[in-house]
C-alpha cells in the first residue's frame, strides 16, 4: 500500500504535477526510502550501480563535478520537492555528477525499470521530464559559459539567474516593488563552488552589487531587485 506522506510529496514535484490521484499512488507504492546524513555521498560521478530517480523528501544537497585538479564545482543545490538522476533514467549511462547531502536528508528512490513502466503507459510524465531535464541543460549551459568566458561578476550572476529560475520567488518588496527572493539562500562558499571562483571574490562581489541596488540580504534570503542588471552582467541565455 502506498505511503500517504510520499504521496504528497509527489503532488508537490513539478515532474509529476499532470498525474491523476490514481498513478501517483501506484508511483507511491514502487518507492524506497533512504536516510542520508550531513556530508554523506548519495551519488558519485561515473557509478554505474545505481540507475533511479531520487526525489528529496527533507534535507538539501549539492550537484558537483570534480575537474582533474580535485577541485569542486557545485552545478546546483536542491531541496524539498527536487529531484535529481533524471538522465541515468533515460539513456541508462554512468552517472554525469555527484550528489552529496549538504544536511541529513530524506530521499525517495525510484527504480529505473519502474520509471520506465510507468514512462511508457504515462505520456503526461514523458513531458515533464523533457521540461525539467530542458531547465537543468539551460543552466548548465549557462554556468559552463559564464566559467569559460566571463568575469567573476559574469559567473556570480549567472549563478543567481540560475537561481532565481530554479526556486526564485517573486513578492512585493518593502516599497511596493516587485522584487524576487531566493529563500535559505546558499552560503557564499557554497556561491564561490558554483561560480569557480573564491569566497572572498564572492564577498566582493555581493557588496558590489549591494551598493548599487541589484541584490540585499535579508536574514537567510537573497532579495534581488534590479535582476535586469545580473542580466548585462550574464548576458548568455
Amino acid at each position: 500500500m502506498a505511503d500517504e506522506n510520499s504521496i504528497e510529496l509527489l503532488k508537490g514535484v513539478d515532474l509529476f504535477s499532470e498525474l491523476s490521484e490514481d498513478q501517483l499512488s501506484q508511483l507511491a507504492s514502487l518507492v524506497i526510502t533512504n536516510d542520508y546524513g550531513r556530508d554523506e555521498t548519495i551519488i558519485l560521478e561515473k557509478d554505474e550501480s545505481t540507475r533511479a530517480l531520487f526525489l528529496i523528501a527533507d534535507g538539501e544537497v549539492k550537484v558537483y563535478v570534480t575537474g582533474t585538479d580535485g577541485k569542486e564545482t557545485i552545478l546546483t543545490l536542491l531541496s524539498r520537492g527536487d529531484s535529481f538522476g533524471e538522465m541515468s533514467l533515460i539513456d541508462g549511462e554512468p552517472r554525469s555528477a555527484s550528489v552529496k547531502a549538504v544536511q541529513p536528508t530524506k530521499v525517495l528512490i525510484i527504480r529505473r525499470e519502474h520509471f520506465l513502466e510507468l514512462l511508457r503507459t504515462t505520456p503526461e510524465l514523458a513531458t515533464g521530464l523533457l521540461m525539467q531535464m530542458s531547465r537543468r541543460l539551460r543552466n548548465a549551459n549557462r554556468q559552463i559559459g559564464s566559467l569559460a568566458t566571463m568575469s567573476v561578476y559574469g559567473r556570480v550572476a549567472g549563478t543567481i539567474l540560475s537561481l532565481i529560475e530554479d526556486r526564485g520567488v517573486r513578492i512585493h518588496g518593502r516599497n511596493g516593488e516587485m522584487v524576487t527572493v531566493i529563500r535559505n539562500r546558499p552560503t557564499q562558499q557554497q556561491f564561490a563552488e558554483m561560480s569557480g571562483t573564491t569566497r572572498e571574490t564572492v564577498s566582493r562581489v555581493f557588496s558590489t552589487l549591494s551598493r548599487n541596488g541589484t541584490i540585499s540580504l535579508m536574514g537567510k534570503d537573497l532579495v534581488i531587485s534590479e535582476e535586469s542588471k545580473l542580466h548585462d552582467l550574464n548576458p548568455k541565455d
